[in-house]
């Protein structure tokens, strides 16, 4: 059964056997049936006055079933009081009988009432009934009954709360018309109201009888809006016909849920056709149909069944092993492609969910491949986040809709190029050696070769050949700059053609993507090309120009008589020219590359400073979003809005960088040399790095990497690049790694990251218990996605406070199951009883056998052990006395 639904219900129809007023003009029971079925009532009160007709309740019960409608048929009386309004009118009230007691025997009680009328001329009592008024010669428009003593006869032959219940009529003629002026009459009707449960008024009555400022000890109540038909169609304002006013009920059409509606006269009585249950879209799980296995290489199974699921509140009960979470396992297992750490693995044989969109429009999740985003929390989740704060501040994040945002791509590709470039400087350039072992990018050496050759040279020139000497190195000089320009030149061309080729085929790729509106044209670098050609073909013409010169030098020694072994001379000359200008060209370059690594040194503490807006900017997201998630929102309605604003309402977050010094220093020790580190006496290992280091927060770490001179060596202050330069404090490639540590993205988050950090009424996370935590996520859980897809707790009792669960949970699940499905497992009666729960699901266990029976928490009964009502009170703890309490408190007779 799908449990409580909303339907139409009418406690005041009169039927063609009425003894007054009737004005059905020759219409049949069976047409009286016809346009009630046709109105699509799906409970009637048959009223008349004082006692029924003879089988009236049974005629009318008999005609629905023969036409197979589900219509419940509850007996109403109508008794004027000899109590007057003030405005002189006999007040009407009257009696709701239960569907177990018959036309016969409820006349059979009443004719044993003491009218409160003139005794006949004999002197003898006038009773409630046909006979009686007829012997009397009575009429019924001038008989009344004395209000105080038609509830003592009834309570003396019938159970209130059980049998009968008592309706008050607020308004219209003999209405009691509460008054909060004083006086007699207002006493009266406070007197009336006091003795009535059940309110048959209008529309605009409902605010007034929900509130519990009446009187003292007032209760509230549910106000039906009733049609009093005494015709098949209206006859005017003051002859309703059948199914013109009626009222919205959410329980099942019988007394018992009449007796619910009693007791919850709030959220199960609606008086008009647009609340929010008939039109707010909400998607909810219609049905699930199981069958068939559940674990791999395991017995138990699911009884093939299809459960059709109430759109508002289920709750799932049973005994210690009957499958009650298996049910929210299955439907877990179906859609979530990663897996929670405490939801189990089923894989049940059989397994398709029907998903309502919310306006009628199904779909049925069958395959594996289907999915579906609902809000579920597995039984152990809450314990699971709430012990491990930094997984609480993830969830959080989560739920805030902030994605784990990594730092900008440009800068950690920049800051990667910068850390390679740094070690290629570091390693491959700035030690790099020659086969004798020189450090050939070191200044000193390069003009070591510089002043060697040029002394060299002088010892090959005397006054005779000083001239040409000059004039042969200088031209050796010209043909090496520009052997050394061309060469330059080629790298440089075969630079541009080989990033050419892949900028171009980006601009392919980037071209066939749809949302290219505009073709991007190719890099076209013809006239670039050109000019390096031009230039190496110059350049090459002058090498062999100047060549020709020395050729002509050479001719010269001989024209001179200047007799030596010139071709020797000469190769000297030009190899050690060639020595000297590649001696300066390397300085050149030697200076270039120290300049280009200042730059990158530059670089690196801008983009660290980068890193530290990215961390300011993560922070901000996060006191944006949560402020942003108190905010009232102009497309909900003001219950909604003040729903939420509820929810929060002990809550604060606020994003926090936080800079994890124990790891911080864990991992700086694996960069060192340990032996440089080692403890001594009372100082650890991380003591010893904390003193030279001085970094405690992420204050200390961004002056570190941005070049502060915070590092001690050997008693002075100096900046961490020039620790790096200090080789007795690494290992093998020890720099570098510390290099990474320090610098890259990827080593930076391990120890500097921001958190949702949070307060719930007013207690920091290390101040509060693991139930505190468990309720501050179910609250933000809730918060921040509170209208929408299903809401699936299993268990929620476990993890929460007793005292959340009753003072906010259950207010709050009574409330939010209008905007959401709410589907919970549990074995707290009060979160069955008390949250008034549309749909109660069984789970038994016989012999390994799973299976479900469902109904409303209005079926059954105690005593006979019978129904959902017996389940609850035999299954969950404290069931009985949670039933008792909240029906004592409306009064109402268990």
């Amino acid at each position: 059964m799908i449990g409580s639904t909303w339907q139409k219900w009418d406690l005041h129809i009169h039927s063609p056997l009425t003894h007054q007023n009737n004005q059905y003009k020759n219409i049949t029971v069976e047409q009286f049936v016809n346009k009630i079925i046709q109105k699509n009532l799906a409970l009637i009160g048959i009223t008349n006055y004082f006692y029924f007709e003879d089988n009236e309740l049974e005629d009318i019960r008999e005609a629905i079933a023969s036409k197979d409608a589900n219509i419940a048929v509850l007996g109403n009386l109508e008794f004027r009081v000899s109590q007057q309004n003030k405005d002189g009118e006999w007040i009407n009230v009257h009696c709701i009988f239960a569907e177990h007691i018959n036309t016969t025997i409820i006349n059979e009680i009443i004719s044993k009432l003491i009218l409160a009328t003139t005794a006949t001329a004999t002197g003898h009592n006038v009773y409630c009934s046909k006979h009686s008024l007829t012997s009397a010669e009575k009429r019924i428009e001038d008989i009344t009954v004395d209000f105080k003593e038609l509830i003592k006869h009834l309570k003396s032959s019938l159970k209130f709360g059980i049998d009968f219940l008592i309706a008050v009529c607020p308004n219209g003629y003999g209405g009691f018309r509460p008054d909060r002026k004083g006086g007699r009459s207002s006493d009266i009707a406070i007197e009336i109201e006091k003795n009535g449960q059940i309110i048959l008024g209008r529309e605009s009555d409902r605010d007034f009888f929900l509130s519990d400022t009446r009187y003292i000890g007032s209760m509230p109540k549910p106000v039906f809006v009733c049609s009093d038909a005494h015709a098949v169609n209206s006859l005017g304002e003051d002859i309703y016909g059948i199914g013109d006013k009626y009222t919205w009920i959410k329980a099942k059409p019988t007394f018992e849920g009449l007796r619910q509606v009693v007791i919850e006269p709030e959220g199960r009585v609606e008086q008009t056709d647009d609340f929010i249950e008939k039109t707010y879209v909400k998607p909810y799980f219609k049905a699930v149909k199981i069958s068939g296995t559940i674990f791999e290489n395991q017995e138990i199974k699911f009884l093939s069944k299809k459960i059709d699921l109430n759109k508002n509140m289920v709750a799932i009960i049973g005994g210690r092993g009957t499958g009650k979470s298996l049910f929210l396992d299955a439907m877990y297992s179906k859609f979530n492609t990663v897996r929670s750490l405490n939801a189990r693995d089923v894989n049940v044989e059989e397994l398709s969910i029907t998903l309502d969109k919310g306006d009628g429009t199904e779909q049925e999740f069958i395959t594996d491949d289907d999915t579906y985003a609902y809000l579920h929390v597995s039984q152990g989740d809450i314990q699971t986040f709430s012990k491990k704060p930094d997984d609480l501040s993830d969830e959080i994040k989560k739920m805030l809709r902030i994605s784990n945002e990594e730092y900008s791509s440009i800068f950690a590709d920049e800051m990667a190029d910068i850390i390679g470039k740094y070690r290629s400087f570091v390693v491959d350039y700035w030690k790099a050696i020659d086969e004798n072992g020189n450090k050939i990018n070191n200044p000193g050496y390069q003009n070591n070769l510089i002043d060697n050759n040029t002394k060299l040279i002088g010892t090959l020139t005397s006054p005779q050949n000083e001239k040409l000497i000059q004039d042969y190195q200088l031209n050796s000089k010209n043909i090496n700059e520009r052997n050394n320009f061309i060469m330059q030149l080629k790298n440089l061309l075969s630079q541009i053609e080989r990033n050419l080729n892949e900028i171009n085929q980006d601009i392919d790729i980037t071209n066939k993507n749809p949302y290219t509106i505009k073709q991007i044209p190719k890099i076209d670098i013809y006239t670039t090309i050109e000019n390096i050609k031009e230039n190496i073909s110059k350049y090459e013409i002058e090498i062999t120009a100047t060549k020709k010169n020395n050729e002509i030098i050479v001719l010269k020694f001989q024209e001179q008589g200047i007799h030596q072994d010139i071709s020797s001379l000469l190769s000297k000359v030009t190899e050690y020219q060639k020595i000297i200008d590649n001696a300066k060209l390397k300085l050149s370059e030697i200076d270039n590359r120290t300049m280009q690594y200042k730059a990158y040194v530059k670089r690196r503490s801008e983009l660290s400073l980068e890193y530290e807006k990215f961390m300011q900017d993560k922070k901000l997201n996060i006191d944006v979003a949560f402020q942003s998630l108190k905010q009232k929102k102009p497309d909900w309605n003001e219950e909604q809005n003040n729903l939420v604003k509820e929810m929060l309402q002990d809550i604060e977050i606020q994003g926090q960088v936080i800079f994890d010094v124990d790891k911080f220093y864990h991992g700086l020790e694996n960069c060192l040399n340990s032996g440089k580190f080692r403890g001594k006496g009372s100082q650890s290992t991380i003591d010893r790095l904390k003193e030279t280091f001085n970094v405690e927060s992420e204050e200390d770490y961004f002056k570190l990497v941005t070049g502060e001179e915070i590092v001690k060596i050997n008693n002075e202050n100096k900046k961490i690049e020039d620790l790096f330069w200090q080789s007795e404090f690494f290992n093998k490639g020890g720099r570098f790694e510390l290099h990474n540590y320090l610098f890259s993205p990827n080593s930076i988050k391990n120890y500097l990251y921001v958190n949702a950090i949070f307060t719930y009424k007013g207690k920091t996370v290390n101040k509060l218990s693991v139930g505190q935590r468990g309720t501050f996520y179910v609250s933000l859980k809730l918060a921040t996605d509170p209208f929408g897809s299903p809401f699936v707790f299993d268990q929620p009792e476990d993890d929460l406070d007793n005292e959340f669960i009753m003072q906010q949970l259950v207010p709050l699940f009574r409330k939010i199951k209008k905007y959401r499905q709410v589907i919970i497992v549990t074995h707290n009666a009060n979160l069955v009883v008390n949250t008034d729960v549309e749909q109660v699901i069984v789970a038994n266990n016989d012999n390994e056998v799973i299976s479900y029976q469902a109904g409303a928490i209005e079926e059954g009964n105690v005593i006979d052990n019978k129904g959902i009502r017996a389940d609850i009170c035999n299954i969950l703890e404290g069931g009985s006395f949670a039933f008792e309490k909240r029906e004592k408190k409306y009064g109402i007779q268990l």
